[in-house]
Order: C-alpha cells, then structure tokens, then sequence
C-alpha cells in the first residue's frame, strides 16, 4: 500500500479512541466542518522505500505530520500523548513543530512529526 496505515494505527489503539471516539476522528489533511474536539489531522511529509541491493524493498518508510487539535491547550496536549504513545509502538517521533495557527474554530493544535516503517 501506497499510503501509511497511521489511520489504522490509530483506530487500533485503545487510549486514541477514548479521546477520538469510535471511529476516531483522524483526517487526512482536513477535518470536516464541525467535527467535534479533539480530532487529528495527517500529512505525508516525506518518504522512501527501504532499498536493498539484492532484492525488492521490503518496506516502506513514511515521515507523517500529524496535527492534534483541543479546545485548550492542555486538552490538545492530552491528546497528542495519547496519539504520539500510539505512534510510538511502531515508530519515532522525528520532530516537535511550532504550534499551528488556529484552524478558524478557536481550538488549539499540537503538531508533529512521526516517522514510520511499514512492511510490505
């Protein structure tokens, strides 16, 4: 698969869904209008197969920004541990980025970068 399983990644993880709801709210690039708080956002920032010289790459490696957003901060930095713990199990977190411009609704945004390894 073309695209990183971190949607699946989340959906599995037990503390993300007491937080996100069931099924979580993690978006690819944007959150429909109106979704309820805390909810996360992706982006592909970067990525490559793991190269071998003998053989087809048995892997790929992802580098996803991912967005947490609450209605305070310290409800958006509950979150964001819970999704960075999930990540966690699998990968890296590469980076801790600045903190986002609000996203029109008042809420506050958590914002890193995970790097992730998915086997083929």
């Amino acid at each position: 698969m073309m695209v990183p399983l971190i949607q699946q990644l989340l959906q599995g993880d037990e503390a993300v869904r007491s937080l996100f709801g069931d099924p979580v709210r993690v978006f690819p690039s944007t959150a429909p209008q109106d979704t309820a708080l805390p909810y996360a956002t992706w982006d592909v920032v970067g990525g490559s197969p793991t190269n071998l010289l003998s053989e087809r790459p048995p892997g790929d490696g992802w580098r996803v920004r991912l967005t947490v957003w609450g209605k305070s901060t310290s409800k958006a930095n509950a979150a964001a541990v819970a999704v960075r713990d999930a990540v966690e199990t699998v990968g890296s977190i590469e980076s801790y980025n600045p903190p986002p411009d609000d996203d029109d609704t008042g809420a506050f945004g958590i914002s890193f970068d995970a790097r992730l390894l998915q086997l083929r």
